[in-house]
């Protein structure tokens, strides 16, 4: 989970779990740990909205190593200084769903997902992650240890464009004059679609004229234009990469 002082968007990782310093905890865990870890998860995900830094100071092993969905590796210390409240304008909830436990001795590993509905001066933002935390058990309480998370990646939302240009952006598209296969632009009752197959090519999501999503992937594809406009590759942005695919000469109309 999160909630970050970037942009807008929630952000901090959320770890799960882990007691305080009396004996209940660990007796309530061992009457019920998947319903305590649930329990206790999600005390800490509500800590992360309103910035209760006391409530992870008792949960966070001195250790723990945290690493946020954007890559950033957080200690215990710089985590708990860049908790704070979301700010004027904000509001959000964080919910945790399908949690798992699975224990091997004095140590725990809590998988589960985080449902995040956020609301940015109301634009509403709905975003899920998944989260793995790994903590010990020492003699009265849990601690935190490690905790890794991860944004669920899912299909972005269509903007309204205008489609009359589209029909120059079909074709075919390969990455390199040796290359085996192509990518092939094409379109399918109104529809832009784009593979290395007709048959399992997927809608291309638009997102401005030239700017499109790859539907069910995490890529997005921006046709060039040349000075004259005429189209003549296609950039697949993969992965913080850039790929680039040179239009086919013959495929130009």
């Amino acid at each position: 989970m999160r909630i970050k002082r970037v942009a807008g968007s929630l952000a901090i990782p959320v770890m799960g779990m882990l007691a305080f310093a009396s004996s209940e905890p660990v007796r309530a865990e061992a009457r019920d740990p998947v319903g305590w870890f649930k329990s206790t998860t999600q005390m800490l995900v509500d800590a992360v909205t309103t910035g209760d830094k006391g409530v992870w100071d008792r949960i966070l092993d001195a250790h723990c190593i945290i690493t946020t969905e954007d890559g950033v590796v957080l200690d215990k210390a710089r985590f708990l200084e860049e908790l704070r409240p979301l700010p004027p304008g904000f509001t959000g909830t964080i919910k945790v769903r399908d949690l798992a436990v699975r224990q091997a001795g004095s140590a725990a590993v809590v998988h589960y997902w985080l449902d995040e509905s956020e609301n940015v001066f109301g634009q509403q933002l709905k975003t899920t992650y998944v989260e793995t935390d790994v903590y010990q058990r020492g003699e009265k309480s849990w601690t935190m240890i490690a905790s890794q998370v991860t944004v669920v990646p899912r299909d972005l939302a269509p903007i309204q464009v205008d489609s009359s240009g589209w029909q120059s952006l079909l074709g075919d598209y390969r990455l390199g004059e040796t290359a085996t296969s192509r990518y092939q632009v094409f379109m399918r009752d109104g529809a832009l679609y784009g593979g290395n197959d007709v048959k399992t090519a997927t809608r291309l999501i638009p997102l401005a004229p030239l700017v499109f999503f790859q539907q069910g992937s995490i890529h997005v594809m921006v046709f060039v234009q040349d000075r004259s406009g005429s189209v003549t590759e296609v950039r697949e942005l993969h992965k913080y990469n850039e790929v680039r695919m040179q239009r086919v000469p013959s495929a130009l109309r």
